[in-house]
């Protein structure tokens, strides 16, 4: 009898703590666990009101002045296959991202399943950098593996809509308008992850990224980029040449 007393209050106590984490509010976790350990004003970062439990909420944040909301859902099933699946949305004036992630032990899978951000209401973060954005930044279903932290496969494909930029160039301010660019990124059969970007009317990739198997990568810049931003570089030269490339071990 006094067995069987123990074993219901001991189930009854783990229902209860249960209970407690699945309904545990996300504002005491922020404001009494997480605030004070996050220099977010430092970083122009205000959060503003946080609502739902820390498995399923909302918030609403500014960063740099610009107001956005952001939506997760954690799903608690997931943990009987030792992964914890997490979505997260993330909406404000510049656009929308929703992002799908499954972390498990020393493994992780990221998949941006909707980018469609507008880049001139970005422009406000880099105005000190002195530099303006533009166009729209499109991607779909661009999924990520990792594994042991580090990158082992990434497939996808994104755009951009092209648009009137602004950089500095020294002294001064290079206003250029450039053409739409695509970006495809793959991973063939022995884990060599390539990404390469073109523009609308390119027959070859204008910027190369390679990813080898030991986490070394390679990027490439063609000489069409400079001729599309209508900067200087000699004539004796062909729009396919490489006039910047850099290799370094990532991991």
């Amino acid at each position: 009898m006094i067995k069987k007393t123990l074993f219901f209050a001991a189930l009854f106590i783990l229902s209860l703590l249960g209970f407690l984490v699945a309904t545990l509010p996300a504002n005491i976790v922020w404001y009494n666990v997480l605030e004070p350990y996050v220099v977010h004003k430092a970083l122009g970062l205000k959060v503003s009101s946080v609502q739902g439990t820390v498995w399923s909420g909302k918030a609403q944040i500014d960063y740099q002045r610009l107001p956005f909301i952001i939506d997760w859902d954690v799903k608690l099933s997931g943990l009987l296959g030792l992964k914890l699946p997490l979505s997260v949305d993330l909406h404000s004036q510049a656009g929308d991202i929703n992002i799908y992630a499954e972390v498990g032990l020393g493994d992780a899978e990221l998949i941006l399943r909707k980018v469609d951000v507008d880049l001139s209401q970005l422009t406000p973060l880099v105005k000190t950098s002195r530099i303006r954005l533009d166009g729209q930044l499109l991607a779909k279903n661009v999924r990520a593996v990792l594994q042991n932290q580090k990158l082992i496969s990434l497939v996808g494909l994104a755009s951009w809509s092209g648009g009137d930029i602004a950089y500095p160039a020294g002294r001064e301010i290079h206003e250029r308008t450039l053409p739409s660019f695509h970006m495809q990124s793959k991973t063939d059969a022995n884990g060599e992850i390539t990404l390469g970007i073109r523009d609308s009317t390119a027959t070859f990739d204008v910027i190369s990224l390679r990813v080898d198997t030991k986490g070394v990568a390679l990027v490439k810049v063609a000489r069409r980029l400079l001729d599309l931003s209508d900067e200087a570089w000699p004539v004796n030269s062909r729009e396919t040449d490489i006039v910047f490339k850099v290799k370094k071990a990532i991991y």
